[in-house]
């Protein structure tokens, strides 16, 4: 069954919910980025500098193609959820926790839609000439949209075991629904632990 009416967000518990990486300045991610590379490798991508300036720049075409569909984001940097549950964001964490957050209650004007994985979705060598490559979509345009699609294609994975599909590298799947949120105003009731899942 489809879920259209949540937004899911996937943390490590002992960091809490909604960071973002890219709120920080590029010294201050890298540093953070190193880090965590230092102590579990196998977690962030090995090309650090190459990975962040990509997010940023990408995170900036998302951010001005949401405002040119009409989008008022009020952050340079949105927050990641999925459009409804997705277990292999789970997998992403050593100790997961989520929130599940009814789309009723946040500003979805300040709330973009991607057709999968962000860095999926707009790498031009994946496009199989869908309508969705490289498109940002307001709620109302993601749900008709999954009404003509269904879902992503999103086979099972284990990200903190390492355990992947065979047909193609997990990066190359859309995985989910990535909704960007670009406002914090409703996300204040979730920061306390007793509205997480674990």
């Amino acid at each position: 069954m489809i879920d259209t009416a949540h937004l899911c967000h996937y943390f490590e518990k002992s960091g809490g919910p909604f960071r973002s990486l890219t709120a920080l300045s590029f010294d201050e991610a890298a540093a953070i980025q190193r880090a965590k590379q230092a102590a579990t490798p196998k977690s962030v991508n090995p090309q650090i500098d190459w990975f962040l300036t990509r997010r940023y720049e990408m995170e900036k075409n998302v951010r001005d193609r949401f405002i040119a569909i009409g989008g008022k984001p009020v952050s340079t940097a949105p927050i990641y959820f999925t459009l409804g549950p997705n277990e292999g964001m789970k997998s992403w964490f050593g100790d997961p926790a989520w929130v599940k957050i009814p789309v009723g209650e946040i500003d979805l004007d300040a709330v973009s839609f991607t057709y999968g994985d962000t860095f999926a979705v707009f790498n031009p060598a994946l496009d199989t000439g869908e309508e969705y490559w490289g498109q940002v979509y307001r709620y109302e345009d993601i749900v008709k949209l999954i009404g003509r699609y269904g879902l992503p294609e999103d086979p099972p994975y284990d990200m903190k075991n390492w355990v992947f599909p065979k047909a193609k590298p997990i990066n190359q799947y859309l995985k989910y629904i990535e909704a960007h949120v670009w406002s914090g105003a409703a996300l204040e009731n979730y920061r306390r632990p007793e509205a997480w899942n674990t």
